[in-house]
């Protein structure tokens, strides 16, 4: 079997317009020591063929349908041969550089987990550039969230180590939690590399808000001493983000 420096995994669903957009995207780099993999939904939009058309570049891909956002992920991570992983979902893209891909992964030594700035993308324009802590501490880890698709992981963090597929927007926030927490290091890019599609699920209205309801839930459940100990300070606050995290909506 072939081995790659990275492996690059998309997941879609009824996308077809934005899976082309990120195919096209990966496609274009100059760089090709990489594998790409397709995880897809069943979808009926018209992907299936898109993926058809661009076949020639892609390595491994799927059609059929999932339990949802994670369950598509762990397909593709266990499908995955590169020594590190970038998850570029449907709509999501490289920037409009054919060398960027080999900018970052000729740096990619160690085993570790990569992240670096990224812009938000609003109806294909850059909206703004997100950038991170160069040192990732404890309440940040906990309290925020890096982009996924900011981050480049190596494969051994996934080793019997899966996203969480009982979550349906904040497993890789988890993920995240935990990586950190085990003492995987966490190494900062300066440089950007893709463009995060703010259409994406967790961004929408509705599902923003059970994101964040989720994640609080999460957090209280399962690392409750941080829960206290980030949010328990200021009684009021406390109470009302844990009315919220157990809201029946």
């Amino acid at each position: 079997m072939n081995k790659y420096s990275l492996s690059i995994i998309t997941i879609n669903r009824n996308n077809a317009e934005g899976l082309k957009k990120t195919i096209e995207s990966v496609a274009s780099q100059s760089y090709k020591d990489f594998e790409f993999i397709i995880i897809d939904g069943g979808s009926t939009d018209g992907s299936q063929q898109i993926i058809i058309d661009h076949e020639k570049h892609i390595s491994y891909w799927v059609s059929e349908k999932d339990k949802g956002i994670y369950n598509a992920m762990n397909k593709g991570i266990s499908k995955a041969t590169g020594d590190f992983i970038l998850f570029l979902n449907s709509g999501d893209s490289l920037l409009e550089d054919e060398e960027i891909l080999k900018k970052v992964v000729l740096n990619l030594q160690n085993k570790a987990v990569y992240y670096a700035p990224i812009y938000l993308e609003n109806n294909n324009a850059i909206k703004e550039l997100v950038e991170y802590p160069i040192m990732i501490e404890e309440k940040f880890a906990f309290t925020n969230t890096l982009c996924q698709q900011a981050v480049i992981y190596h494969l051994s963090v996934f080793d019997n180590n899966f996203f969480d597929e009982n979550l349906k927007f904040i497993s890789d926030w988890k993920m995240h939690f935990n990586l950190f927490k085990n003492k995987i290091a966490f190494i900062h890019f300066n440089v950007p590399f893709a463009n995060y599609d703010v259409y994406g699920l967790t961004s929408k209205g509705e599902t923003k808000y059970k994101a964040h309801k989720e994640r609080l839930k999460t957090q209280f459940l399962d690392f409750p001493f941080y829960f206290f100990k980030y949010y328990g300070t200021n009684k009021r606050v406390f109470l009302r983000l844990l009315k919220m995290a157990f809201r029946i909506k």
